[in-house]
């Protein structure tokens, strides 16, 4: 019998990590494997147990959440420098499942086949260091409305996983603009934003297909920006769209695909890392070609 970390967010989504689990459990032994279950008690508390697992402790780690449980185990294999050694497999009961949604199985029964197997791709991430931490990103690294929003729809908690609709909805009728100094690629200049995203996925949030052209396999970061040459109304057709990738067809939607970005916001600011917010005056960003193992 294999071992195999069960790490579950009991809080992620509609809380149904846990349902699942015991859902599948029977699966994941049919397949001969010895399941640990470990129940995640605080933010953060996914990343300091995977930091400090032995190389040789488990044969993969298997996700039960959303985007956030994610960041937080590849970050703890890369705080430790564990990444070669863990496999994760992603099953999705989170509110905001990016990578599920790229390779396509947001049904949790398919979604543990895959995780159950061995089929493995190595999937980029992107580095992002900030005034006070260094933290790797699976998703997105947003700026501007797209952070701020989620600033908004931290404290509309109590309004469930709509609250992200609800800020989006309010930050679009706001429309609040953003400066900053940037550079890409080395190439420096000033900048006035409504947003900027540097994408690891094509996908982000519930479903937003915010880089159509993208992946987490092309060894390459998909910039998407909208600057302040946009109106309340081009902003919320930009929003429609965004679900179905039409919205880079947008002539104000600036898309390119980059190695490395910056971004000093010349003071404190927030940005968005895979739906977690981190207060920061600066970002530097680069993408770590086929660093993570992951089940497909």
């Amino acid at each position: 019998m294999k071992n195999v970390l069960c790490i579950i967010n009991p809080v992620s989504g509609l809380k149904k990590s846990l349902k699942v689990y015991y859902e599948v459990k029977s699966v994941i032994e049919s397949h001969g494997f010895t399941p640990q279950l470990l129940e995640t008690e605080y933010a953060g508390h996914a990343k300091k147990i995977v930091s400090e697992l032995k190389s040789d402790q488990f044969n993969r780690i298997l996700i039960f959440g959303g985007d956030g449980t994610v960041n937080e185990v590849v970050n703890g294999l890369y705080q430790s420098d564990l990444c070669s050694f863990f496999p994760i497999g992603i099953i999705p009961t989170g509110s905001g499942n990016s990578i599920v949604h790229d390779i396509d199985y947001l049904d949790y029964n398919i979604a543990i086949k895959r995780a159950l197997s061995d089929n493995i791709r190595l999937m980029d991430v992107n580095k992002a260091i900030f005034d006070n931490e260094v933290r790797l990103s699976v998703s997105v690294i947003g700026w501007g409305m797209f952070s701020f929003g989620n600033v908004l729809a931290d404290k509309l908690r109590f309004l469930g996983t709509i609250r992200y609709d609800i800020a989006s909805v309010i930050k679009l009728l706001e429309k609040t603009l953003y400066k900053a100094s940037i550079s890409i690629d080395g190439k420096t200049s000033d900048i006035s934003c409504a947003f900027m995203v540097g994408c690891n996925s094509i996908h982000t949030g519930k479903g937003m297909k915010i880089a159509p052209s993208g992946g987490f396999y092309d060894e390459m970061m998909d910039m998407v920006i909208v600057k302040d040459d946009v109106s309340r109304l081009q902003l919320i057709s930009i929003f429609k769209k965004v679900y179905t990738g039409e919205h880079a067809d947008l002539p104000y939607v600036h898309m390119s695909q980059i190695k490395s970005f910056s971004i000093d916001a010349l003071k404190d600011s927030y940005f968005n890392v895979d739906g977690e917010t981190i207060k920061s005056r600066k970002v530097s960003a680069q993408i770590l070609p086929k660093t993570i193992k992951l089940l497909v």
